[in-house]
């Protein structure tokens, strides 16, 4: 794995340049970056639907005043980007210390300044609160807001998700001993079942005769988690990305991508290694139990709006 850019370069050229910037930092920028930009494509595709302008691709859907001709695309990015990014680092924090019941019970001290990770889904709570608010607060909807977000949201956490990966932070899966299947014979091995060598949270044992800064390897093949979602989660957003433009109920781009990431997280959760909690006598992890909400939300929101439309084709039938 590459725990800095250091090893990546190496990795590819050869070459062996000290660059000693954290590889999941890069990828945390990287993710950031595109989540901007394609924020801001989608902000400016509404705007010059609402002020009227034609928009090919959009000529024969009908018109949303969805974002205000006047408002500054530019600036309301840079505060976004800066308030969602603080808030959502915090919630990321926040929701990683309370997986940690028993620390918290037992050890309150130390559950309080110890630093237990980052989840996703507080990030993407925390953060999307903050992008709904401060966007309502400039005369924009909650659902077009939630429709503008939801594939830069996406793409970021498939990005994210490869820093994960490609660091080797942890986020990986349980031990993977089952035989590579023969349909699957074209998939890399490392694909299939990783040992992480030179993982950046030096977990594992010393890779003898390493002389580097990061010598751990795992000695059991585990599942590549992180790589698993980084994947799909690209081609779920190129899927939310086609159906944009097609997508013209308000809302109903916000509820798609719910269900999305709610089936992706919640079935990943069956191989990875998290902590499991007894919900209601089921046996769910943190992030199963948000998915499912995810889930409920999406499936409801899908629901109220085909029986709208539904309604409404009856009436002008």
């Amino acid at each position: 794995m590459f725990p800095t850019l250091s090893y990546l370069l190496r990795w590819l050229t050869g070459w062996s340049l000290n660059l000693p910037v954290p590889t999941f930092g890069f990828f945390m920028a990287l993710a950031f970056w595109a989540a901007y930009a394609v924020f801001t494509l989608e902000f400016r595709r509404k705007q010059r639907k609402s002020d009227g302008r034609p928009d090919q691709s959009d000529a024969n859907g009908p018109m949303e005043h969805a974002v205000p001709a006047e408002l500054h695309i530019g600036r309301l990015m840079d505060r976004l980007l800066l308030c969602c990014g603080l808030i959502g680092f915090a919630g990321a924090l926040l929701l990683a210390k309370l997986e940690d019941t028993y620390g918290w019970w037992h050890q309150p001290w130390r559950w309080l300044i110890r630093y237990h990770g980052l989840t996703f889904y507080g990030g993407l709570l925390f953060g999307a609160v903050t992008y709904l608010v401060m966007l309502r607060r400039r005369g924009i909807s909650l659902a077009t807001a939630a429709d503008i977000g939801s594939p830069g949201m996406m793409l970021a956490y498939a990005i994210g998700r490869m820093g994960c990966h490609l660091a080797g932070d942890g986020d990986w899966g349980i031990v993977n001993r089952a035989v590579k299947p023969a349909w699957l014979s074209w998939l890399p091995d490392g694909a299939w079942a990783a040992h992480y060598p030179h993982n950046v949270i030096r977990q594992g044992v010393f890779i003898e005769g390493c002389h580097l800064d990061y010598c751990t390897v795992l000695p059991d093949a585990v599942f590549p988690t992180s790589l698993y979602e980084s994947l799909v989660c690209g081609l779920l957003f190129l899927v939310l990305w086609m159906l944009r433009r097609r997508l013209t109920t308000p809302g109903l781009m916000f509820f798609i991508y719910a269900v999305m990431v709610g089936l992706e997280r919640f079935g990943v959760e069956y191989i990875r290694v998290t902590p499991r909690h007894i919900f209601w006598g089921v046996t769910l992890t943190q992030a199963q139990l948000v998915s499912l909400g995810f889930i409920f939300i999406g499936m409801a929101g899908i629901g109220h709006i085909l029986t709208v439309s539904a309604k409404k084709a009856y009436f002008y039938s």
